[in-house]
């Protein structure tokens, strides 16, 4: 059976960053999750949840993507209603992890500055601030959980589909991603330009590799500490203007606990895919935990990367 020409299905984007298939009108690559969570809520209850989701490589699961647009939402209303609060936030690469930093800005490795949603709508990062730390502590790591999963879905899309275009061959969307881009980049008389781009991004899913499965074993904690923020949220806010607007605020954390929940399943898989890619990484935690031993971190920022905190103290 003839394999199918991938080159045709590329097209450039941005600064001649090429990707595969799925960002152009041609075939896109299919793919499959399926996955068991467990999820331990603050009441003490455990809920089992089974997921399937069918779909594409550079988009994010349906449940996923909707969690994050009504977040999104919401949190573009409390930046409006909310004047008497610090300045909010937004997300960028380097917040992912100190290892991420210098790739920032670059077109060919940060997918967030141009992310767009399956509809071709922008997504912004921004988490509010309301000067109460646990709450603008949880909001901020939400964002961190969104961009860290849309940075894995692009980076490992143009990965597969750089590594097709090389080998002139299909890359099995659940195969061995690792040892197909290394056998791609070893491939005699490979365009350079090509290679070149899939070193690059195989740089960043090295540290991808470090966060996304240190990160998939927190979302249950992070559940629960987001539900515990919705109800006491009325005593831990002293501010009057911003309880004026108690019940939106109790809505953004309710939907930031959705996409928390909704990433689980997702951030499972790609730990899977991305194991690989683990050798290349600096074991490095993002920017919030390396702080200062004598001061503690906010819990919904210490809950990112235990097992890389806890390293970097005792090599210390």
């Amino acid at each position: 059976m003839k394999r199918p020409n991938t080159r045709r299905c590329l097209a450039p984007l941005g600064l001649g960053l090429l990707v595969p298939t799925l960002a152009c009108g041609c075939s896109h690559i299919p793919v499959t999750m399926h996955t068991d969570t467990r999820i331990q809520h603050a009441d003490g209850k455990v809920e089992h949840k089974h997921t399937e989701w069918h779909g594409t490589l550079d988009q994010l699961p349906d449940q996923l993507g909707k969690a994050g647009a009504e977040l999104g939402a919401v949190t573009g209303e409390m930046v409006k209603v909310l004047t008497d609060v610090p300045p909010p936030g937004e997300v960028k690469l380097g917040d992912l992890s100190p290892s991420l930093r210098k790739y920032e800005g670059k077109p060919k490795a940060d997918f967030l500055v141009r992310a767009k949603d399956k509809d071709g709508k922008p997504i912004k990062f921004t988490h509010v601030r309301l000067g109460v730390e646990q709450i603008d502590g949880f909001f901020k790591t939400t964002q961190v959980i969104y961009a860290i999963l849309y940075q894995a879905t692009q980076t490992l899309a143009n990965l597969r589909g750089l590594a097709s275009t090389v080998l002139d061959a299909k890359v099995d969307a659940k195969g061995q991603l690792h040892a197909e881009v290394n056998k791609a980049m070893g491939t005699a008389g490979a365009d350079v330009e090509l290679v070149a781009n899939m070193k690059l991004l195989y740089e960043v899913a090295g540290s991808l590799a470090v966060l996304v499965p240190e990160l998939a074993k927190q979302v249950s904690k992070l559940i629960g500490q987001g539900e515990q923020l919705v109800a006491s949220a009325s005593t831990l806010i002293t501010n009057p203007k911003v309880l004026t607007h108690l019940s939106l605020v109790k809505k953004g954390l309710g939907d930031s606990v959705s996409v928390i929940k909704s990433s689980g399943s997702l951030l499972v898989d790609f730990s899977g895919e991305l194991k690989g890619f683990a050798s290349s990484a600096a074991l490095e935690p993002p920017e919030e935990l390396r702080q200062d031993r004598t001061r503690r971190a906010p819990a919904s920022h210490a809950a990112l990367a235990p097992a890389l905190a806890r390293r970097r103290h005792d090599e210390g």
